[in-house]
């Protein structure tokens, strides 16, 4: 079905504001962790209260443009959830030190290693298009391997234990899209670790497109009208993500990459949402988590199945 041109203007203006409101929500971040690391308090302390800022001035124009244009109005609860958010952010920031000190200790480094300015000197390109061609390599190297960890998590049923703590959220929005607190732990050996041995990419950042894909993550799990629409060809948006969530038994693990669709179209999970289509989502079997209990001890990885 193809949009009457009318949509085709509204996407594309609010996606336009959408991406404005990013840019000076991640440049008003970077003002405050400046004047934080001014401030005379411990590392920790300031490192911690950085990885709160950085959360809060990520979901921040997400969060208003959700409640200005929501798509499902049952999904409008933006409170539950926070503070698993709170939790979460917590510990992904001791398993981030763990995994940069096991890639030092070890000293684990890239097979290949690619900086802007050694490439720029040997290219044809506009330096600005080199720039952009980088940052999407960069990007789409790491999606492989999300891709190939993510499809484990519903495969393996060990792994599916902890990630159903995401997919059994019925209230899907940028907020409340946490994860289990093991999963930033999973990722280490899985994405972390080869990405470490495989490549590292040094490209600047660019203004809007890193701001971008900073949010990125919480992006694809807006609960808003505001899309990439045809653009979700090449860029996953909220309504491709919305898929891999559906309850539907038709869109059962489709959907798996968080970047580029092209990896699951390669390899056969795919399904590009319909004009409109935004299914309801969470899991039929397993109840959201509403107190810390739950969502601390609702896995059971070594559970006997019936």
């Amino acid at each position: 079905m193809v949009l009457p041109k009318r949509n085709y203007l509204f996407l594309f203006f609010g996606l336009i504001v959408m991406l404005l409101l990013i840019e000076v929500s991640i440049r008003m971040q970077a003002s405050l962790t400046k004047i934080l690391s001014s401030v005379e308090i411990s590392e920790f302390l300031k490192k911690n209260l950085s990885a709160y800022l950085s959360f809060a001035f990520v979901v921040l124009p997400l969060l208003l443009v959700e409640i200005l244009l929501p798509n499902d109005e049952t999904s409008k609860d933006h409170r539950h959830g926070l503070l698993f958010w709170i939790i979460s952010i917590q510990c992904n920031y001791f398993f981030s030190l763990f995994a940069i000190g096991f890639i030092n200790y070890f000293n684990i480094g890239p097979i290949f290693n690619i900086s802007f300015e050694s490439v720029r000197t040997n290219s044809v390109l506009n330096p600005l298009f080199l720039n952009f061609l980088l940052i999407v390599l960069s990007l789409l190297i790491f999606d492989f391997f999300y891709y190939w960890y993510h499809r484990m998590q519903h495969t393996v049923l060990f792994f599916w234990e902890f990630h159903k703590t995401h997919h059994s959220i019925k209230n899907l929005n940028s907020i409340v899209s946490y994860h289990h607190v093991s999963e930033e732990l999973f990722r280490i050996p899985f994405i972390a670790i080869p990405l470490a041995v495989l490549i590292h990419i040094d490209a600047p950042k660019l203004a809007i497109l890193s701001s971008f894909f900073a949010v990125y993550g919480q992006f694809i799990h807006m609960n808003s009208k505001i899309s990439l629409g045809p653009v979700r060809l090449f860029f996953a948006d909220n309504y491709y993500h919305r898929i891999h969530h559906s309850l539907e038994d038709a869109h059962h693990n489709k959907n798996f990459t968080a970047f580029f669709p092209i990896w699951d179209i390669l390899f056969g999970t795919a399904h590009f949402p319909k004009s409109g289509e935004f299914p309801k989502v969470g899991l039929s079997d397993v109840e959201q988590p509403k107190t810390l209990k739950e969502y601390f001890f609702q896995p059971k990885p070594f559970k006997k199945k019936n």
